[in-house]
């Protein structure tokens, strides 16, 4: 549940943060809210309906104990992915980011429009949970009241989230800071690439403080049964910062887990339900387990394994897209026979694709080693000198209290009864632990190899190239069917431009410009290549603000506006910059960081070289 639940949010931060903010959807602001509420109202219904049918089922004796266990978390689960879905309608068709930016003050601030987000996406979650706890909370047990229950649902998932918080909140520090070179280069994509990091460094080093806090960890206590523990690591060489009674879901959990990457913020954790439902030779077989997972340092890799998702996220998606991009039908998709961009379905396209490796990577690769490494850890009662007996039946009684057959599936674990068999056939062949062990060698060497090999080809300048080339090689086909397609150039120049073919590209925007002199695009892009292009002998000022002057003619938008303003600052009419950018900012409606930046970079270089005039 753990796992299956950081992955839920995860994605639910994906969403939220890839998708768009522009005008222009299926529905005004009031029929969006009508609609939300009806969303939530239907998906109230749906739960209600759900968890009071288990109920009648058990009191009516339809269904067991157990079977009420295993149907409850199956419905959870179930309803999880349904507002998951829910949350991607709300905000692809009632575009509810664009609503939070709107409000005063608030709106134009990351942290805000994160703690929005994260919000609407817990009501859902809070509507799962409630009804979950009022159908069958008296039964399970989880909590005294609905309210407690949301709540400790609500602190156990805030692992994952408050990392993503703290980090949109440096963000907008970040932005308000002072220094163009920092507003500069929050402006890159790079600045996402780090965001990324910086959240799998958080998570990998302070989340074991966080878990404590959040997961309502206390000390264990003096006992026998802590003196046992502190012994047998000791004797296994192996040191946590605090042995801690895992209270997380109202002590509702029968587990144990080991948190911490580095040893100064390494806990082992142990539930209540899981101390009295086992001996304490028992307790000391799963303590070798978690033992295990520190000396075989798979946390480490864990942390690998992220660290591997971005690069593969990062060096396949984008390629992906240009393999999708060259064929006939995903062209057509994209670009219109009439030469018009679909940026909505590029979005959605970009989006889903993240989304679809996301779950390969974590269910499939991801979860093939998270199932080998528990297997590891499950062996090294042999190696710690623990009676595998004990594991064994510790194994059968869990499976007892939480209601599993032993063949569920699990996809980052064997299941209790391929556990179970694995240890008994070692057991009677004691070469199968050896040979788990080069099985999982053998696997992380695979791992790496390719890893290394796909970003030696992935993040390699001539793999862009290829990939460039490939898509130019398909909008130049076009142009020769359709020459007098003034859009065609226009794609065709901005290819030229990132493959820095700079003749190609001014060739290209001025065919465009002259088959169709209203193309506000064209006319725009030329005037930026006029102002920023790095090959110097393409620079003009003067014709670049022409040609920005005249895209603002056809088309009055934001963009347009910015290219304006660059040009009035690169002709020294430092007043109109400020005012073009000033302009640019009040009718931007989406990268309004950038925006706002660009107008106080104007408003400085015009407190510098102009007059003082109030703006």
């Amino acid at each position: 549940m753990i796992y299956t639940n950081f992955l839920y949010f995860i994605i639910a931060i994906i969403l939220f943060s890839t998708a768009p903010q522009a005008k222009g959807n299926l529905f005004t602001f009031s029929g969006n809210l009508i609609w939300m509420i009806i969303i939530i109202f239907l998906f109230w219904q749906l739960n209600r309906h759900h968890f009071s049918r288990l109920r009648q089922n058990y009191d009516n004796e339809i269904v067991d104990i157990n079977g009420t266990k295993r149907e409850y978390y199956r419905l959870i689960n179930l309803n999880t992915i349904i507002s998951i879905f829910l949350f991607a309608i709300e905000l692809f068709l009632f575009n509810i980011k664009f609503v939070f930016t709107r409000i005063p003050f608030l709106g134009e601030s990351e942290t805000f429009m994160n703690l929005a987000g994260l919000a609407v996406f817990l009501l859902h979650l809070a509507i799962i949970w409630y009804w979950a706890f009022r159908s069958l909370g008296d039964v399970l047990g989880s909590s005294e009241t609905a309210s407690d229950h949301i709540w400790a649902n609500i602190k156990f998932n805030m692992v994952i989230v408050i990392p993503w918080l703290l980090l949109s909140l440096i963000i907008d520090i970040l932005y308000l800071a002072p220094v163009p070179f920092i507003q500069e280069l929050m402006n890159k994509a790079v600045a996402q690439v780090i965001f990324v990091a910086l959240l799998l460094l958080l998570i990998a080093i302070f989340a074991p403080m966080l878990i404590a806090r959040m997961w309502d960890c206390e000390s264990l206590g003096e006992s026998e049964l802590k003196d046992r523990i502190l012994k047998f690591c000791h004797s296994q060489g192996v040191k946590f910062k605090k042995i801690l009674s895992w209270n997380a879901l109202n002590r509702g959990l029968v587990t144990a887990g080991v948190v911490g990457l580095i040893k100064p913020f390494r806990y082992l954790l142990i539930t209540p339900g899981l101390i009295r439902l086992l001996n304490l030779d028992e307790i000391l077989a799963v303590v070798s387990h978690e033992v295990g997972h520190v000396k075989r340092r798979h946390l480490l890799y864990y942390f690998g394994f992220f660290i591997g998702f971005m690069v593969i996220i990062f060096g396949l998606l984008d390629r992906l897209m240009n393999l999708f991009l060259n064929t006939g039908f995903g062209f057509s998709l994209v670009i219109s026979s009439s030469g018009e961009f679909n940026l909505s379905f590029l979005s959605f396209l970009r989006i889903f694709l993240s989304i679809l490796i996301f779950i390969t990577y974590f269910r499939f690769i991801f979860g093939y080693f998270m199932r080998n490494f528990e297997r590891e850890a499950d062996l090294y009662c042999f190696q710690s000198g623990i009676n595998p007996d004990y594991l064994i039946s510790s194994f059968m009684k869990l499976g007892a209290r939480i209601g599993d057959d032993g063949k569920k599936f699990n996809w980052h674990h064997y299941n209790i009864s391929q556990r179970i068999d694995f240890l008994k056939r070692s057991q009677e062949n004691p070469d199968l632990i050896s040979q788990h062990k080069r099985k999982i060698k053998r696997s992380l060497a695979v791992y790496f190899t390719c890893l290394l090999a796909f970003t030696f080809i992935s993040f390699n300048p001539l793999a862009s190239r290829v990939d460039g080339v490939l898509v130019t090689g398909v909008i130049e086909k076009l142009v020769q069917k359709n020459p007098e397609n003034a859009q065609y150039y226009s794609y065709l120049a901005m290819l030229y431009y990132e493959q820095e073919k700079w003749v190609k590209a001014k060739n290209a925007y001025e065919t465009a410009i002259r088959l169709n002199p209203r193309q506000a695009d064209a006319l725009n892009n030329l005037a930026w290549m006029r102002l920023k292009c790095p090959d110097k002998r393409f620079i003009d000022s003067k014709k670049a603000l022409g040609l920005a002057e005249e895209a603002f003619r056809v088309r009055k938008a934001a963009y347009i506006l910015d290219t304006l303003a660059e040009a009035y600052l690169a002709n020294s009419r430092y007043k109109e910059a400020v005012i073009a950018a000033k302009r640019a900012l009040e009718i931007a409606t989406e990268n309004l960081k950038y925006y706002r930046s660009q107008f106080k970079r104007m408003r400085r270089a015009y407190k510098k070289f102009g007059n003082s005039i109030a703006i």
